[in-house]
């Protein structure tokens, strides 16, 4: 047994004598917060991967609500030459895997990196589906969205280059509404 002694304020002095009636003992009440306390602290759910990718979005300031509609029509007058430029000099999804593992992009497993784009591509709303597929020697990236052709070019060289700068092989497919990834699994 350890003796304390503190002053407390006259707030958390009313909150000790109305506890004190319940539990009979000042030493109960301050036990009892205290386990409380550290309870409270075990018991902080672990984030999800979507929780988690939010708030990588949100600390990265790369979150920017804008309509559909409005998104469509700047998609179907898009520059590819200066989204390839823009990905050569940034290269935005490798950066944000970065981040949002907290370790460079060659220590991240290859699955970890498939989950981390499609959690992104999920909560970004750009597509109506992303998911992937394990198929042995390869996962195959399945996408759909409502965002026409050039979406699906721009997305399709944005997430090959986040692959090819990990140095998986890609194949890639595409049509208005659809987008088909392999990313060949690295032999090491």
């Amino acid at each position: 047994m350890h003796r304390i002694s503190t002053t407390i304020s006259q707030k958390h002095w009313e909150l000790l004598k109305k506890h004190t009636e319940k539990y009979e003992t000042q030493q109960k009440v301050l036990e009892l917060a205290l386990e409380n306390l550290e309870n409270s602290s075990k018991q902080s759910p672990e984030l999800t991967r979507e929780e988690r990718m939010w708030l990588t979005q949100k600390s990265m300031n790369t979150t920017c609500i804008i309509l559909k509609d409005n998104l469509k029509l700047l998609l179907e007058t898009a520059s590819f030459e200066m989204f390839n430029e823009y990905l050569d000099k940034h290269n935005p999804l490798e950066y944000t895997m970065e981040y949002y593992f907290q370790k460079p992009l060659k220590e991240i497993s290859i699955k970890d990196l498939i989950e981390g784009v499609v959690v992104m591509g999920s909560m970004s709303n750009w597509f109506d589906t992303i998911d992937y597929i394990d198929n042995g020697n390869h996962f195959k990236l399945l996408i759909t969205h409502s965002f026409g052709l050039n979406s699906s070019k721009l997305n399709k060289m944005a997430i090959e280059r986040l692959f090819e700068t990990y140095g998986a092989r890609v194949e890639s497919t595409y049509s208005e509404k659809t987008i088909f990834i392999k990313i060949f699994k690295i032999n090491n």
